[in-house]
């Protein structure tokens, strides 16, 4: 009698398909250059303001811009690895249906909120620019920066609808199929 080993927990590979993986490849360059970025005017505005007593002219106005760019471009990715932070002491007494159901509300609940929040953001990023509001030193347009916050939380509600609810799933049946610990 041959026993049959229970299929492994689905990983990231499973849901990563290929323009999923190019998405998230340019989000993370895009972050990593602007990581980096941010490094280079730290260093060149410490150096230049200790050193030669001349800061870097504007460098508070790169460094918001560069946490602009840095913090949302990683919020679709973060939501399609399922890397949120999670608080998981029920976990252990609650049964998989309850996890699947509890899953899923959370991540549309999220999408629901996000897609409101970017609509609201990308109202102020279009009346910054019918205004024309800059920067004070660089003169950078204010509400390219806001537009991006806006399609970025867009593109989470998105991520969180369609990978959200695909991953519960996922896991719910692996459970059932197993009949092992939900996440292990």
């Amino acid at each position: 009698m041959s026993q049959d080993k229970p299929q492994a927990l689905p990983d990231q590979a499973t849901f990563d398909r290929a323009p999923a993986r190019w998405l998230a490849l340019i989000l993370n360059l895009i972050a990593s250059v602007t990581l980096f970025a941010l490094m280079v005017n730290t260093c060149i505005d410490v150096f230049g303001r200790y050193l030669l007593n001349m800061p870097l002219t504007g460098s508070t106005e790169l460094t918001e811009m560069a946490l602009c760019v840095l913090i949302f471009s990683v919020f679709p990715v973060n939501a399609w690895r399922n890397e949120h932070i999670v608080v998981d002491m029920l976990d252990r007494f609650t049964s998989p249906m309850v996890h699947l159901v509890r899953t899923v509300l959370l991540n549309v609940i999220g999408a629901i909120a996000l897609y409101f929040l970017g609509g609201r953001i990308m109202i102020l990023a279009l009346r910054s620019l019918d205004y024309g509001e800059r920067s004070e030193y660089l003169s950078i347009p204010l509400g390219w920066a806001i537009g991006f916050i806006a399609i970025m939380c867009w593109m989470t509600a998105l991520v969180l609808l369609s990978f959200g609810v695909m991953s519960a799933y996922e896991r719910y049946r692996h459970h059932v199929v197993t009949a092992g610990t939900l996440y292990r």
